[in-house]
């Protein structure tokens, strides 16, 4: 009669030991799960420096939305001020938007902020995450996310937007053509100035580029808009110089007369 309840003991040994390693399997397997991500992480901070939680950040698979509307993808940055978006290997085009509302969706309004990557789109490869790290840009007012709209770089050109009356003009933004014809859509615009005025316009083509600065950000100027030139017809243009950011004073933005 003692065999039974020997043997019964041993059962449970087993079943205990057996339990143990299968929890501590799961636990192993939990804590090297990043080894096993996929997409696209980074660090979000404001033009202070401030980690900006709250932020979100948008994934599209093409333009075609012009980076408005509803994401493929999502994800909102930690209290750590890191995101991660959870993707398969492919190409995205990345916008982070950090709404004052608190919201996830709608359109861009004043008060709000934004960043593009330094190049867009972003590869995911196979096996890896990528990282991507963006510093917010404040807007005074609704902009207009062009393809060519860069916010980090080591070409192109920097300077000082001041107003009538001869202080720093924050949330206007500079815009750049090839030709010196100011009434063609730019190429490529600067992202909005802060409180200081100072504006810096990444590109990515060597070469010839026409400045002008604004407060609006669609169609042509109108009437008492504040706009400016940095020079009239040929002597707005400047020449890039790979891997320096050219400073060319100063913009003064008035009125705008038709």
């Amino acid at each position: 009669m003692k065999t039974p309840l020997i043997n019964y003991f041993v059962l449970l040994l087993v079943f205990g030991l057996l339990s143990a390693c299968t929890q501590a399997l799961i636990i192993e397997d939990r804590n090297n799960t990043d080894k096993f991500a996929l997409g696209i992480s980074g660090r979000i901070i404001d033009a202070q420096g401030e980690l900006a939680t709250g932020t979100y950040v948008y994934a599209y698979r093409n333009l075609r939305s012009n980076l408005r509307g509803p994401a493929d993808f999502e994800a909102q940055v930690g209290k750590d001020g890191h995101y991660f978006l959870d993707l398969v290997e492919g190409n995205y085009y990345l916008v982070a938007r950090m709404r004052h509302t608190g919201a996830d969706a709608g359109p861009p309004k004043s008060g709000d902020a934004w960043a593009l990557p330094a190049t867009n789109p972003v590869t995911v490869k196979p096996g890896e995450v990528t990282t991507v790290n963006f510093i917010l840009q404040g807007i005074s007012q609704p902009m207009l996310m062009r393809e060519g709209t860069l916010t980090s770089g080591d070409t192109g050109f920097t300077g000082l937007l001041i107003g009538v009356d001869g202080q720093p003009l924050a949330g206007a933004f500079v815009i750049a053509y090839p030709e010196a014809n100011f009434q063609r859509m730019p190429e490529t615009t600067s992202p909005a100035v802060g409180k200081d005025g100072r504006f810096h316009l990444y590109v990515e083509r060597i070469g010839q580029w026409c400045l002008a600065a604004r407060t609006r950000t669609r169609g042509q100027p109108i009437a008492g808009e504040l706009y400016g030139l940095l020079g009239t017809k040929e002597t707005g243009c400047r020449n890039t110089v790979s891997g320096q950011l050219i400073d060319v004073g100063t913009i003064r933005l008035t009125p705008y007369r038709q």
